[in-house]
């Protein structure tokens, strides 16, 4: 059944200009950083390279997710989908992992660059294999969080711009720890931030916290998700 819905998007995507799209986007700024932060200025570290991917990656994904349901409903296909011989779950996961597999190409290329570097003696697995793992984590919960905005609008603008609005406070959110003395307050900010529990990835550093932070986010919103489609189904 997953599977079914998983071609059925993977298909759509790349039939519609929006994988093309993203793709573009993502392998342009991602060229144009490794160029200029490691090739031009010289520099081996590839966290000049991963760094600013963590930024893209925030704000190119909803490009995906920003359809997903809203584009359904919009067209009046959504109660037709909720018709098939198919479970809700088996909807939402299809859906989620067809956007992960778009957004893994992406990456597949980009995998290009650190091998570039290796190539010229420059090479961190552990570091890599971080920035990958903490890339591909991030993405699943800004998918999913996407996914499940997308089911409360029919405006596929409306979509991304709630998404935006999400991942920017939980982007910013540790800004707020200089402005409190209280560590238990702080602790709770850098528990919620997503740029403090992306960044030990970045140091080839598996915090088993950080990772079942991004797992339970990711849960939470396919959950919510399933829960938003039951309520629009009865």
């Amino acid at each position: 059944m997953i599977k079914a819905v998983y071609m059925k998007e993977l298909r759509q995507y790349f039939h519609s200009m929006i994988a093309y799209v993203f793709l573009t986007i993502l392998l342009f700024l991602s060229g144009f950083i490794f160029l200029t932060a490691n090739l031009m200025s010289l520099d081996g570290d590839i966290n000049s390279f991963f760094t600013p991917l963590f930024t893209i990656l925030l704000f190119v994904t909803p490009i995906l997710t920003m359809r997903q349901f809203a584009e359904e409903q919009k067209l009046k296909t959504r109660q037709l989908l909720f018709t098939l011989p198919l479970s809700l779950e088996s909807i939402v996961l299809g859906k989620f992992l067809a956007t992960l597999t778009v957004v893994g190409i992406g990456l597949a290329v980009t995998l290009l660059y650190p091998a570039v570097l290796a190539w010229y003696g420059s090479f961190s697995f552990m570091v890599t294999l971080g920035n990958y793992l903490g890339a591909v984590l991030l993405v699943a919960a800004i998918a999913s969080l996407g996914l499940f905005l997308s089911t409360l609008t029919e405006n596929q603008v409306v979509s991304a711009i709630a998404s935006y609005g999400v991942i920017l406070i939980l982007w910013l959110v540790d800004s707020l720890a200089p402005y409190t003395n209280s560590v238990p307050v702080k602790r709770l900010i850098s528990l919620f931030s997503l740029k403090s529990n992306y960044i030990e990835f970045t140091y080839g550093i598996f915090n088993p916290a950080s990772i079942l932070y991004f797992i339970s986010l990711t849960a939470l919103f396919l959950i919510l998700t399933t829960v938003s489609l039951d309520s629009r189904r009865q």
